[in-house]
């Protein structure tokens, strides 16, 4: 399964939602673990994280993790 993550193509183990896809990150692909907190856009639509295990994952999906920013 290939997921674009932060605009770049990601080779993974097929995973059936958003949920199971940033599980999946933290033990197949250190280099990708997400921060603490972020946010979640897939296929630029945001998801709150209550919904990440209820949001289906397929084969081409973009998956973008924002990081919140402070400054002024």
């Amino acid at each position: 399964m290939v997921i674009t993550l932060n605009g770049k193509p990601l080779q993974i183990t097929p995973v059936n939602n958003l949920q199971d896809f940033l599980d999946a990150l933290e033990t197949e692909n250190t280099a990708a673990i997400p921060p603490k907190q972020f946010a979640v856009a897939l296929n630029s639509e945001f998801v709150p994280n209550s919904l990440y295990a209820s949001s289906p994952l397929s084969d081409g999906d973009v998956v973008e993790l924002l990081i919140p920013m402070q400054g002024g």
